[in-house]
């Protein structure tokens, strides 16, 4: 059952509120795709074009801030959808608030503290609004500080990681949709009241507001996400995690498998990068992904075969994963493996190695 949080309190549903749900949905992805066709035609003049370097994965000037109209459409209506309290608004409040810092850092890049601060501030509002520290450490206490401290800095890494995988034509979007779209299943096949709460809801109009912009994002891309939407998303994606697993709607496994492809890319890229003694705030192109887009002659082959992955193994692994034990062998195993694919596509490498165990033997030395 659903615990008594305002987020999560169900609303009475009825055909009738069910009908203006969907179509509130339907206008935020029209809301969204308005907004990024703006976007696309006044790039320029907002100064939101971003031009390829030696370190892009694209070749021509392409738009970017397109993010912001998942913001927009995804923000619009959770104003308007069934449920909304004081809890929601400041969820809101905080998506925008880390969107903005994002759009300003993609039109004048900021420093790495501002960001870090603002991220931190609001996971921290994330962590609160759901009473996250609960889901490790129900009794609170010296061990709840642990917890928080923990959610704060999983959360810290979950955003900026989704933040360095935005680096190829539709690979952000698609990992988004793919995340909330089998939160949002899994959700309601746990708990049926899940559906009947203002957090479900808005789970779902970020999804509609995502897809809309994959229509544009999709390879090869008309526009780019940029900060906005990827430290958006990311937050979004934080806060459903954080919700689904305080009100028994998923388990922490579940998320874990969710996540995997994304998590082990940033996470054993930026260990690389570490051990070659590579500024690890410096711009590159050597995840895992970059460099198979690369070797297979684009976005589109990478993009596809990962939401293919998403959707035919990890989404039914997460569906059917039992509460118990086995769940962390299962999350253990195909972290296992997709750690191993990444490392044999080369993660934090340069081009210039082609033999990559040796290279990676070689840092262990």
């Amino acid at each position: 059952m659903v615990r008594p949080l305002p987020l999560a309190k169900p609303f009475q549903p009825s055909a009738g509120p069910m009908l203006v749900n969907l179509i509130i949905l339907i206008a935020a992805a029209g809301v969204s795709a308005f907004c990024i066709s703006l976007l696309i035609r006044k790039s320029r003049e907002l100064g939101l074009v971003q031009d390829p370097v030696a370190r892009s994965s694209h070749t021509r000037p392409t738009p970017t801030g397109g993010g912001t109209g998942i913001v927009i459409g995804a923000t619009l209506a959770g104003l308007v959808l069934p449920g909304l309290e004081l809890d929601g608004c400041a969820v809101l409040a905080l998506g925008i608030l880390i969107a903005v810092v994002g759009l300003i850092d993609d039109w004048r890049p900021l420093s790495a503290k501002v960001r870090l601060i603002v991220q931190a501030a609001v996971v921290a509002g994330a962590i609160i609004l759901a009473d996250a520290t609960t889901i490790l450490v129900p009794d609170g206490g010296l061990f709840g500080i642990v917890a928080a401290v923990l959610l704060l800095l999983g959360g810290l890494w979950w955003v900026n990681l989704f933040n360095f995988m935005d680096g190829i034509d539709g690979i952000a979007g698609q990992q988004a949709v793919f995340m909330l779209l089998s939160a949002l299943v899994i959700s309601v096949l746990r708990d049926a009241e899940a559906s009947q709460t203002w957090i479900w809801w808005m789970m779902a109009a970020v999804t509609a507001s995502t897809l809309a912009f994959l229509a544009f994002n999709w390879p090869p891309a008309r526009i780019f996400m940029g900060d906005a939407g990827s430290t958006f998303l990311g937050f979004t994606i934080v806060m459903a995690a954080f919700m689904s697993m305080q009100t028994d709607w998923m388990t922490l496994p579940q998320w874990l498998l969710l996540a995997s492809i994304f998590a082990c890319d940033a996470t054993i890229t930026l260990m690389v990068r570490f051990l070659r003694k590579q500024r690890l705030s410096e711009a590159h192109r050597s995840h895992a992904y970059q460099r198979l887009s690369r070797r297979f002659g684009g976005a589109r082959p990478v993009s596809t075969s990962i939401a293919c992955l998403n959707l035919f193994i990890l989404f039914p692994l997460a569906a059917v994963m039992p509460d118990s034990v086995w769940a962390w062998a299962i999350v253990i195993c195909v972290y296992g493996v997709i750690s191993a694919a990444v490392l044999w596509a080369g993660a934090g490498l340069p081009d210039t190695e082609n033999a990559h165990w040796q290279a990676y033997r070689r840092l262990l030395r």
